[in-house]
Order: C-alpha cells, then sequence, then structure tokens
C-alpha cells in the first residue's frame, strides 16, 4: 500500500503534463542557458563602442526564448544568466580608476534586475499557457504572451532606474537604437514605450514559435505540434515584427516650434580631470581658458562669433565666483567673445554639503543664474549609509570625501546672449540618463540643452559612447537640440532630429561650434510618456497576476486529481 500511496502521484503528475510535468514546450536548460549568454552579449555589441543596434532585437527573442514556459527558480537563474553577459562587459568601464569591487557591486544589483525579469517572464509565459480562455488558441495566447513579457521588460527598466539610491537607468533598449532607423520614434512613444516596442518585436517570433497548440490542461495530443507550424509561426511573428518596425522607421520625428536659433561654442579642454590624475590646483581650468582662448583665435580670424560658451561638468573647479581672480579671468573671455560662458564647478551649501553646479558668466562677473544637478551619483558624489559600507571596504569608501545633495533649482537657466534671453536646460552628466530631468528641463522651459560632463574617470573605454548615444536618444525624444560637452570626450552638438551638428575627437584639447534651433513646447513622449509607461507596466503586472493565478488552480486542481488511499484500520 505505501509503494502505491508514493507512485501514484508520480503517475499523475505525468499524465497532467508531458514537457517536464506541465505540458508546456521550453528549451532544454543547456540550450537556455546558451541562449541566455549569448543574448546578453548580443545586446551589450547592440551598444556603443560596437553599436550594432540590429542586434537588439535578435538578442531580445534570444533571452526570452531562455526563459519562456521555465519553472520560477530556473527562469530567475537564466535571467541573471543574461543580465550577467550583458552588464558584466557594459560596464566593465567601471573597474578602470575604481577597480573591482565598485564594478561588481553595481553588477549584482543590475544582475538581480534581470534575475527577476527573468523570474516575472518565465511564470507568466506559462502561467498564461494554463488559462482556459487561450487554451487552443496558440495565436491569442502568443500575443497576450509577448505583450506581457515586452511590459515586463520594460518594466524592469523602470525600476533599475530607480532602486535603490535613486537607480540607474543605464543600458535601455530604447538607446541601441540611437543610430538606428526607428530612432525617431522616441519622440512619440518616449524611452519606456520604445524600449516596449522593441521587447516586443523580439519576444514576438518567440511567442508563436513556443506556443502550445492544443488545450493546456487536456492532457492527451501533441502539446506542441510540429516543427515545420512551429516555424511558420515563427516565420509569421518575425514578419509582423518586421511590419512594426517599418512602420516605425516611416513615421518622422514630433516636430515642435522653432522660436529662434542660438550659435553656441563648447569647449573640450581635454583635462586632467579624473579622481586619481596628477595633476595641480587650477590647471583643468586654466587647460578650458586656453581652449577657449583658442577657439576665439579662430572666430575673430574668420570674422565669426558665438551666442554662448559651455564649458564641461566642474571646468571651473571649486567655487570660482568666491575665486576673485578666476572670476575676472572668465569675466575678461566673456566680454572678449561678447557672449556668456556657462561653466561647471563645485559649490559649497550652508548645511555642509556640496552641489555639482553650472553657473553663468557674463561680462561684469557671475550673473547669479544657478543649476544644482539633481542626480549626484551614489557612492561617487555621496556615500549612502556611509558606517555600513565603511565597515565593508573602508578604502574605497574614505574616496568619497564631499557629500553633494541633490539640487532642487529649476532646471533651466535664463542666459542673457546677443541673439536675446536664451532658456538654457541644463543636465550634469548622468542627469541626462533620467526620465523626470527631460521632463522637467520641458517644465521649465528649456529651449536648448547644455548637457555637461566629465568623462575624465573613464578613460578611452565605452562609457562615453554611451553616455552620447543616451544623448542623442534623448535630443530626439525632447525636440531639443542638446550640446553634449566633456572635458575629454565623447563630445558633440546634436540636433533635434538626432544628426551630430558638430562633434570632436576625443582626448584632444578642441572646440566645436554649431547653429542650433530654439524650441518650445513639448513633445508626445515628453506630454504622454509618463502615460504610456503606465499603460504597459499595468500590462504586464496584469498578466503576471493572471498567470500566476492559472498556475494556482492548475495546482489545486492537480492535488485534487492525486487519488486519496485511506489508511488501514
Amino acid at each position: 500500500m505505501r509503494r502505491t500511496e508514493r507512485a501514484t502521484p508520480k503517475l499523475v503528475r505525468a499524465r497532467l503534463g508531458r514537457v517536464g510535468g506541465d505540458g508546456v514546450p521550453r528549451l532544454r536548460r543547456l540550450v537556455a542557458v546558451a541562449a541566455a549568454v549569448i543574448g546578453g552579449l548580443m545586446l551589450d555589441a547592440a551598444t556603443p563602442s560596437l553599436g550594432w543596434w540590429p542586434l537588439a532585437f535578435p538578442a531580445v527573442a534570444l533571452v526570452a526564448a531562455a526563459v519562456w514556459h521555465q519553472r520560477a527558480r530556473w527562469g530567475f537563474a537564466l535571467g541573471a544568466i543574461a543580465g550577467a553577459a550583458f552588464w558584466m562587459p557594459h560596464i566593465s568601464w567601471l573597474t578602470l580608476y575604481l577597480g573591482p569591487v565598485p564594478w561588481a557591486a553595481l553588477c549584482a544589483v543590475m544582475i538581480a534586475w534581470f534575475g527577476l525579469f527573468g523570474l516575472a517572464a518565465a511564470v507568466a509565459s506559462r502561467g498564461l499557457a494554463r488559462v482556459r480562455r487561450l487554451d487552443g488558441h496558440p495565436v491569442r495566447l502568443a500575443l497576450v504572451q509577448a505583450a506581457t513579457v515586452a511590459a515586463l521588460w520594460m518594466l524592469r527598466e523602470q525600476l533599475q532606474g530607480a532602486v535603490p539610491y535613486g537607480g540607474f537607468a543605464w543600458g535601455r533598449l530604447a538607446t541601441t537604437q540611437a543610430d538606428g532607423p526607428i530612432l525617431q520614434a522616441v519622440s512619440w512613444l518616449g524611452f519606456a514605450g520604445l524600449s516596449a516596442v522593441i521587447a516586443l518585436a523580439g519576444v514576438l517570433p518567440i511567442a508563436l514559435a513556443l506556443a502550445p497548440r492544443i488545450p493546456a490542461v487536456s492532457g492527451t495530443g501533441s502539446r506542441g505540434g510540429s516543427r515545420g507550424a512551429r516555424a511558420r509561426r515563427s516565420m509569421a511573428g518575425a514578419a509582423v515584427s518586421l511590419a512594426i518596425l517599418v512602420a516605425l522607421a516611416l513615421v518622422p520625428a514630433a516636430v515642435l516650434e522653432q522660436t529662434g536659433s542660438l550659435r553656441v561654442g563648447a569647449v573640450q579642454g581635454n583635462s586632467k580631470s579624473g579622481i586619481f590624475d596628477d595633476r595641480e590646483a587650477g590647471g583643468v581650468i586654466r587647460d578650458h581658458f586656453a581652449a577657449t582662448e583658442e577657439m576665439l583665435d579662430e572666430l575673430e580670424a574668420e570674422g565669426e562669433s558665438v551666442d554662448v560658451i559651455v564649458w564641461p561638468e566642474n571646468s571651473a573647479e571649486f567655487s570660482a565666483p568666491d575665486n576673485l581672480l578666476r572670476s575676472q579671468r572668465l569675466a575678461k573671455l566673456a566680454e572678449r567673445a561678447g557672449a556668456p560662458i556657462v561653466v561647471g564647478t563645485i559649490l559649497a551649501n550652508d548645511d555642509g554639503t556640496y552641489s555639482n553646479s553650472s553657473v553663468v558668466w557674463a561680462p561684469d562677473g557671475p550673473t547669479g543664474a544657478r543649476y544644482d544637478k539633481r542626480y549626484p551619483v551614489p557612492f561617487a558624489e555621496y556615500m549612502p549609509n556611509r558606517p555600513f559600507f565603511h565597515a565593508i571596504v573602508p578604502d574605497l569608501v574614505d574616496l568619497v570625501q564631499l557629500e553633494y545633495a541633490p539640487g532642487t533649482r529649476p532646471a533651466a537657466l535664463d542666459v542673457e546672449t546677443r541673439a536675446g534671453e536664451v532658456s538654457a536646460g541644463i543636465a550634469i552628466c548622468f542627469d541626462i540618463i533620467f526620465d523626470p530631468q527631460a521632463v522637467q528641463l520641458a517644465s521649465d522651459g528649456a529651449e536648448v540643452i547644455f548637457a555637461q560632463t566629465n568623462n575624465a574617470d573613464f578613460g578611452r573605454t565605452d562609457e562615453s559612447a554611451q553616455q552620447l548615444a543616451i544623448a542623442r536618444t534623448r535630443a530626439v525624444e525632447m525636440g531639443r537640440a542638446v550640446v553634449n560637452d566633456s572635458t575629454v570626450g565623447t563630445s558633440a552638438i546634436v540636433a533635434p532630429d538626432g544628426r551630430d551638428l558638430a562633434t570632436l575627437t576625443p582626448f584632444t584639447r578642441d572646440a566645436m561650434v554649431a547653429e542650433v534651433p530654439l524650441v518650445s513646447g513639448a513633445t508626445p513622449a515628453l506630454r504622454f510618456g509618463a502615460a504610456v509607461a503606465t499603460a504597459i507596466t499595468a500590462v504586464g503586472v496584469l498578466g503576471l497576476a493572471t498567470g500566476v493565478a492559472a498556475l494556482v488552480r492548475a495546482r489545486r486542481s492537480e492535488r485534487s486529481a492525486i487519488p486519496r488511499t485511506d489508511p488501514p484500520a
């Protein structure tokens, strides 16, 4: 009798599911691991510096195929594997000066988010295959599964850009298309919406290929159908995905009202401005004085001028308004140029904190216009939970000596130029990667964006190219020109449609000049982007909840189907 009691549940489970016990097709584990690894690596290759943007679509497809219909724990593991294959090379630039510990810590957080996505996608896809209303309708099921998983991908990107410590909104699908034909769509869909569409285009062929063909709870028949049927469904899905992408490529960027134009000169001092660079005080600002004077020499020789000059983040070093000699020299330079100079400097606050700031110099000195960086970088510009982390890595924690406070001032500065008063939006370094900053810039009336940055800590790695890709995508999303100005590169002036108006060779002292449009208003992406992201999130959450509920019901049905044997009297 005991043998019967132990054997019966196994027999019943075998009858209820022909593949892995639940009757839905999935990749074998070794194949799934390979798909996760290759998908993650391809996703990195789709981003700068390689920038092979077409790889983003098969990358998503491979990651989705790896986790499709998997058990929850295995889905988490495969998601984490894909995340490791992507994030570890993608942000390897973090090791250049700071070593492996910060890189490993940030990778661990990002990999965990990928793992949670893998878990959610596995549970949702497997659970939805057990929903009775979708049973026996592979196309309908595949569409629901694909929409859910694409939404979950976008949700992962949104969450990693907010949690923990303000998040890290890097490595998003939308930025893989910075040089691709569907970039213009970001002005309508926003970063979140474009990421979701790219994810859907990658997931849909997988969903159709792995959709069960017969009722998921019947327990009979061939669940997946022939290989030919799967291939035909997959090809149909690929055709639909291609049609979606072609349609997006044909849609022009949203155009805003142009209110004027501005001739901008942006300076790249090629300074020793990294954390561990061997430099003397005043060296960074001297490099930018020299580069600006060389630019003015060329302009004067050609009989030309600029309306405003932009310097990068930290270019004026510490407390520039309080340093009389530097302040006077900046004022004289502005007088010579006949144009204000927007510089980056570190300012002390009354409460003992510091601000990474942008201030404006006119011929008569600083104008009082000031922007403070809204998104200081944790573990670099401030140290969260300092006592805790100091106990773990005291040497690294001690490197963060100043506590930068998040800015609360308006994101746009009023700058008086010979072209009139211009509202210049400011985004300092990683400010540019956060969606709320883009919305705030438009709300504060920015007509052009000055994205000042200091990439010196990352040397000749991919970081500066990745950041420029984000800035390019942001320019199109906002419908505004972006002046991406770095201490060492990569520096470029980007038009509202994503074209380069001017570029500089990294690690050279130089300046670039371009005429940029001034615009007003907000693109559909800025007006409705948050609502689009919320709606897509609702799709993902609802699909996941439906899948979980279906799995719970199926498990209860399995338990009730197991025959019970009364114990002997």
